[in-house]
């Protein structure tokens, strides 16, 4: 009987610890799943939300790009992530990214006007303006790409030609 009772006790105290180191191994990749998911899905969900339009683009020539922008999403676009965002401009063969600068250095672009409150709000137009690219001069012939990427890979594109 005596042999019984140590038995069995080693038994629970063995399925307990097996337990526990179940739990200790396992408990932790399913928060860490978890939180993979919530952030996967807030990173859809914000990208679902932003939207923008190309409305109306412009070239007399030369070097200089005017390109508005319309924000036709459920979201608001900081200036930030406009200040961070890729354009890139094709003329003819030559294609090329550009950055942004305030003051519209050669290979950069610049935002008319800069939204005061920090934010590209819903239903505001955007004005970019390119000069001075350091390509080729924008002749009568060239087809211009122009494409717009937010940082969150949110993305529109259009193709033009001098006006």
């Amino acid at each position: 009987m005596a042999s019984e009772a140590i038995s069995s006790s080693i038994m629970i105290i063995g399925a307990v610890l097996g337990a526990a180191v179940l739990i200790t191994a396992i408990l932790p990749a399913i928060f860490s799943a978890g939180d993979t998911f919530g952030t996967v899905s807030s990173s859809a969900e914000q990208k679902l939300k932003t939207d923008f339009r190309i409305v109306n683009t412009y070239t007399a020539g030369g070097t200089e790009v005017q390109v508005w922008m319309k924000n036709v999403g459920n979201n608001r676009i900081s200036t930030y992530d406009i200040e961070i965002s890729d354009v890139f401009l094709g003329i003819g063969s030559e294609y090329g990214r550009l950055g942004y600068d305030a003051g519209g250095a050669i290979g950069t672009f610049k935002c008319n006007p800069i939204p005061a409150d920090g934010y590209w709000d819903v239903g505001e137009t955007l004005e970019i303006f390119i000069t001075n690219t350091g390509m080729d001069p924008i002749t009568v012939n060239e087809v211009v790409s122009f494409t717009f990427t937010l940082p969150n890979s949110v993305r529109r594109s259009v193709t033009f030609s001098l006006t």
